[in-house]
C-alpha cells in the first residue's frame, strides 16, 4: 500500500481548527449543561398528570418507580394528603420534609395543573405549603422564558437578546435548599411547554451558552417591558450600584400601553393605607434623574407617612414609579358627600433598569444585532460563552 502526502490549502485548515474548537466548546457545554430548578407553584391543592397514555412513574420514600396516570396533592385541615388516579379511595398522609420525583417519558410533558412541563417535577412536602418544582437543562427552559417573557411576532434578533439576558439573569441566581428561581415575574416568566415555540427555540438554539459578563463575572441582567423614555441606573431603584446598569436612552415610543392612569376611589385609598387614613395629599419629596418618584410623603385623615417610590408601586400596584399625582372631585354618585379621588398618571411598565423589551423590539426592527441591543443597554459588557469561572 503507498500513502501520498496531501497539501492542504492554509486557509480550510485554519477553518478547519476553528471549527473543531466551536464545536468541542459546544459538546462540553452540552455535557454539562446547566441544570436549573424552577419553583412553578406552591400550591396546597394541585393535579399532576400524564399527557396521554404514557404513565408518570414517581419515586419517593414510600413509592419505588410506581407507574401511575396521575395524582391529586391536598392540604385539608394542615394535613397532606395524596391519591392516585387509580385508587381514588386510598389516601396517603404525607409528612414533613418528604420528597417525591415525577418523571416521564413522553416529550408532551407532565401537566402540572393546567400548565405542562418537560423534565422532572419535585415535590416538597413542609409543614406550611407544598413546593412543585420543575427540573430540567437551562436550555430547554430558556426556550420557554423566552416566549413567556416577550411575544414570539417579535424580530428574531430580540428574541435573541432576551434568550442571552434570562440565560444570564437565570444562571447568576444561587438557589436555596429546593429551587434556583421563581417562575413569576418575580423572577422571570416561565410557562413551561405552552410558551414553547420554534421561533423560542432557535432564538435559544442560536445563541447556545451565550451570557453576558462584566469583568468576567455574570452580570445581574435585570430587563424590564418599557422605561418611558429613558432606562433607570441601578442605585435609584435599589441600594446597589452596578456600572453596566447605568441609564440610557430607550426606544419604547411604540409601545401602545407607554402612557397610562390608574384611578382610586377615597374607600380604597383608606383601605391601602389605615393606619393614615387614606391619602388627603401627595408630596413628592424627590424625583430621579430620569423623572421617577424616589420618595413620598403622604398625609391622611391621622397622619402623614414618608415611602419610597418602589413601595408605593408595590402598595398601589402600579405599573411604574414614572408617575404623578391628581385629585379631583368625585362626583359619580349624587345620594353621597362628594369625596377626593386620586388619578396616578404614569408611563412605562416595569422597574425600568437594564433591558428595556419594547425598546429592543424597536432596534432589532431597525435591523441591529442582539449584541448590538444588549451592549446599548448594559454598559461595558462582553458576550461570551458561559464558563463556571464567571460565577
Amino acid at each position: 500500500m503507498i500513502f501520498k502526502s496531501v497539501k492542504i490549502p492554509f486557509k480550510f485548515y485554519l477553518a478547519g481548527i476553528v471549527f473543531l474548537f466551536v464545536f468541542n466548546t459546544h459538546s462540553v457545554y452540552a455535557s454539562k449543561e446547566p441544570i436549573i430548578r424552577v419553583l412553578i407553584a406552591k400550591n396546597n391543592n394541585v393535579r399532576i398528570r400524564s399527557d396521554r397514555f404514557i404513565p408518570l412513574i414517581i419515586k419517593g420514600e414510600i413509592f419505588s418507580n410506581k407507574k401511575i396516570r396521575g395524582l391529586t396533592l391536598k392540604n385539608q385541615e394542615n394535613r397532606k394528603n395524596l391519591f392516585f388516579d387509580q385508587n381514588k379511595q386510598k389516601i396517603y398522609d404525607l409528612k414533613n420534609k418528604q420528597k417525591f420525583q415525577i418523571k416521564s417519558s413522553d416529550g408532551r410533558g407532565i401537566w402540572v395543573g393546567q400548565k405542562r412541563y418537560s423534565g422532572t417535577i419535585n415535590l416538597y412536602i413542609l409543614d406550611a405549603e407544598i413546593l412543585i418544582v420543575n427540573v430540567l437543562g437551562i436550555e430547554r427552559y430558556l426556550s420557554s422564558v423566552v416566549g413567556s417573557e416577550m411575544p414570539t411576532k417579535w424580530p428574531m434578533e430580540a428574541l435573541k437578546a432576551q434568550a442571552i439576558a434570562s440565560r444570564t439573569y437565570a444562571l447568576k441566581q444561587k438557589g436555596n435548599l429546593f429551587y434556583d428561581i421563581d417562575s413569576t415575574e418575580k423572577s422571570q416568566v416561565y410557562n413551561g411547554l405552552e410558551s414553547r415555540t420554534y421561533k423560542t427555540i432557535r432564538a435559544v438554539r442560536s445563541t447556545r451558552s451565550l451570557v453576558l459578563t462584566y469583568k468576567n463575572k455574570l452580570i445581574n441582567a435585570l430587563f424590564h417591558s418599557s422605561s418611558g423614555g429613558m432606562t433607570e441606573n441601578s442605585q435609584d431603584v435599589w441600594k446597589n450600584k452596578y456600572q453596566y446598569l447605568s441609564s440610557v436612552k430607550d426606544f419604547d415610543q411604540q409601545n401602545p400601553k407607554l402612557r397610562w392612569q390608574k384611578k382610586f376611589s377615597n374607600e380604597e385609598l383608606q383601605s391601602l393605607f389605615p393606619k393614615i387614613g387614606g391619602i388627603k395629599n401627595i408630596e413628592i419629596s424627590n424625583i430621579t434623574d430620569t423623572g421617577r418618584v424616589k420618595n413620598v410623603i403622604l398625609y391622611g385623615e391621622y397622619g402623614s407617612e414618608q415611602i419610597s417610590g418602589v413601595d408605593l408601586r408595590r402598595r398601589m400596584n402600579l405599573k411604574s414609579t414614572f408617575v404623578r399625582f391628581k385629585f379631583f372631585e368625585d362626583k359619580e354618585n349624587e345620594i353621597l358627600p362628594i369625596e377626593k379621588s386620586l388619578i396616578v398618571i404614569g408611563q412605562g411598565s416595569g422597574h425600568g433598569v437594564g433591558m428595556s423589551q419594547w425598546g429592543a423590539k424597536y432596534m432589532a426592527s431597525k435591523g441591529l444585532k442582539a449584541e448590538q441591543i444588549l451592549k446599548h443597554f448594559y454598559k461595558e459588557v462582553d458576550v461570551k460563552p458561559f464558563k463556571k469561572d464567571f460565577l
